[in-house]
């Protein structure tokens, strides 16, 4: 009897503690980064909510998803069309991706959404504190620094560098 009690009690606090790992059958729910292209929107960025299936890798599919078009009819991806995920590592809460060279020509305003977009969207992530993105290994030289971190784009967004970025969109 001991032991059924036992037994039935770690099997209620097995499933207790799947249920509390943030996602469902259906999947896990993010906020993905694209470029708003509303008529009379101040908001550079806006997150699109989507859900990747359970059996996804999360880095992985956020990036899928930043590299495919939005569902929102009003939005546009920041990353040029055609530029594709290389690779990436995560360590020390550093996330490094590397894109392939279409996204080394993107400058000024361009680079900076793209960059923003991706750092916003994949910060998100448990143990992603900051992120450096490359093109086909190399580092984009024009940038005045490589770490990427999300409070850093809210602030620059949030200060009109870049306008405004709303969080909340369905």
């Amino acid at each position: 009897m001991k032991g059924r009690c036992a037994g039935a009690l770690l099997l209620a606090l097995c499933l207790f503690a799947l249920a509390g790992c943030g996602g469902n059958a259906k999947g896990t729910e993010y906020a993905v980064y694209y470029c708003n292209q509303a008529a009379g929107e101040e908001a550079a960025l806006v997150a699109e909510k989507r859900v990747l299936p359970p059996d996804t890798e999360p880095v992985e599919g956020l990036l899928n998803l930043l590299l495919s078009p939005p569902q929102s009819e009003n939005l546009t991806m920041a990353i040029p069309s055609g530029v594709t995920l290389r690779k990436w590592t995560l360590y020390n809460g550093l996330l490094t991706v590397d894109f392939s060279s279409g996204y080394g020509v993107l400058s000024g305003i361009d680079l900076t959404l793209a960059d923003y977009s991706v750092v916003l969207t994949l910060t998100q992530l448990e143990g992603v504190e900051a992120v450096m993105i490359t093109a086909e290994g190399e580092m984009l030289s024009f940038r005045d620094h490589q770490r990427l971190t999300a409070e850093e784009a809210w602030s620059a967004l949030q200060s009109g560098t870049s306008g405004r970025t709303d969080q909340d969109v369905s």
